[in-house]
């Protein structure tokens, strides 16, 4: 298809959240377009990618490509973080599991050639200048090497990232969150003199923290992160002397500088924002162009595939059934919020720690974020620390013996992904809780509930549970049954002997 033709999909932005959303849509059918700009590798990062993110590289079918790629392999962290002496974390404990060390223009290439291989259109060196939405059709004008072009297309995923062509209009940024990043690639002939050379480093100090990563035996990119409003970092007449001088405030990574030679340096804005809304009825933000998590996480490009992997299913839903399309947007906003928020919160609780020790500005804004609520989501923590729960499980704990039965019962509906969609299905009605559910601690409520309508004491509907419908934890299951229990769903009578 020629570009200015009416594709299913134009995606803007080639990094790994518009490959992999694009290799998914072209391989179940869809025709897909990318626009993707010309990456500078002297400004690429380094960027580590956690044993888990092997999980969604299977889902995006990328996994086998990226392994044997030749990306360092990376066995954990070395941590300097507030008061805490050095620990040295391996992934996985003595699990052996190894994460990647990817030089991101390198990572970028190869799902970019994979979106190909599933036959998307990839043009590369192209430049968004404009997006009309439109309900039915969107149009896309862009610049390439032959000029200005036009695009249209049944819906538009902005994969675009800080540049947020679509997404930056409803970004919201995480005040006490900005952050710029203070870059610097050194090389080291010969390796680093490391218990381990492929950890990452992570180091807190007084107003910013550190890290580095390796992209090869000899390279690795040493990171300051700062906030030009509160850090106390003075200004060199250069770039490289403001780094050099944030740098040396950090004890362990500055150590690494001795028989380096530090081949350039950069800075980039590394802020931490939301977004308003995720979606529309003709476009989603996928990955960065949505969301930014504080770099601390090192789930940067890991969030991105699971942008990707969701982003791909709700576009399929809405193009395979236009009647789902508005559950499927919600469904893909509501996961993007409760993903940021988790990642707000474990870096607000790390900013507590390393303010302990270094009483800060820089760790007292973060440490005093408030973070809301994600919506009207069940909480399953918050059901399983709810009182009424935790007296159930007592009592069903003590009882010798309880025979189950059904209480009164009212449903209503949730979107669940299957396979590659979003569908609509049945879920039950927890007084207490704002929308109905389906699961709970991984356990099937709806399914539960119809076992228990044969009559069992809780080992007998543990078993017939894991026989006719999934095996699942012991321990999970009695808290679901509890959280049954506890809010009438469920009546347990102790058995007469």
């Amino acid at each position: 298809m020629e570009a200015n033709g009416v594709w299913d999909v134009v995606v803007i932005g080639g990094g790994p959240a518009g490959a992999a959303t694009a290799r998914l849509l072209a391989s179940w059918g869809h025709s897909v377009l990318v626009l993707a700009r010309d990456v500078d590798r002297r400004k690429g990062l380094a960027e580590s990618l956690p044993p888990s993110s092997c999980k969604l590289l299977a889902a995006v079918g990328a996994l086998d490509a990226v392994e044997q790629a030749g990306f360092s392999r990376g066995i954990g962290n070395a941590v300097w973080w507030g008061d805490r002496e050095a620990q040295f974390e391996p992934y996985g404990g003595d699990s052996g599991k190894r994460g990647l060390q990817v030089f991101r223009p390198d990572l970028d290439s190869l799902l970019q050639r994979l979106a190909e291989d599933a036959g998307a259109r990839l043009m590369r060196g192209a430049s968004v200048t404009r997006v009309r939405l439109g309900r039915d059709c969107s149009t896309i004008d862009f610049t390439s090497a032959t000029g200005s072009q036009m695009a249209r297309a049944r819906l538009v995923l902005d994969a675009s990232g800080r540049g947020g062509v679509i997404g930056k209009p409803f970004r919201q940024h995480e005040s006490a969150f900005r952050m710029q990043a203070l870059i610097g690639v050194w090389q080291r002939p010969g390796g680093w003199g490391l218990p381990d050379e492929s950890y990452t480093i992570v180091e807190t100090c007084e107003d910013g923290w550190a890290w580095s990563i390796p992209i090869g035996a000899d390279t690795r990119h040493l990171v300051v992160m700062v906030d030009g409003t509160v850090s106390h970092v003075p200004r060199g007449r250069t770039l490289e002397a403001t780094y050099r001088t944030a740098l040396a405030r950090s004890p362990q990574l500055a150590g690494l500088r001795d028989g380096a030679i530090l081949t350039h340096t950069w800075a980039c804005d590394a802020s931490v924002y939301s977004s308003s809304a995720y979606a529309g009825p003709s476009f989603l933000l996928v990955g960065d162009a949505g969301a930014c998590i504080d770099p601390l996480s090192s789930f940067g490009v890991k969030k991105a595939l699971a942008s990707a992997w969701l982003a791909a299913i709700a576009a399929h839903t809405a193009m395979t059934d236009a009647s789902r399309s508005g559950a499927a947007f919600e469904f893909f906003a509501a996961r993007e919020r409760e993903m940021f928020l988790a990642h707000l919160r474990q870096s607000r609780d790390y900013a507590r720690e390393a303010f302990a020790r270094h009483p800060h500005p820089f760790w007292g804004m973060r440490a005093a974020v408030s973070i809301p609520a994600a919506g009207d989501e069940p909480d399953d923590d918050a059901l399983t620390r709810a009182d009424d729960v935790r007296q159930a499980f007592d009592r069903l704990r003590d009882a010798d013996s309880c025979a189950l039965s059904t209480g009164s019962l009212s449903y209503g509906t949730i979107p669940l992904i299957r396979g590659r969609e979003i569908v609509l299905e049945p879920a039950v009605r927890i007084p207490g809780v704002a929308r109905p559910m389906r699961y709970f601690a991984g356990v099937d409520l709806l399914r539960a509930l119809d076992v228990a309508r044969h009559g069992h004491d809780v080992p007998g509907l543990f078993d017939a549970y894991s026989l006719n419908v999934a095996p699942v934890p012991l321990p999970a299951f009695l808290q679901s049954v509890s959280l049954l229990v506890a809010r009438g769903l469920l009546t347990a009578r102790p058995r007469l002997a």
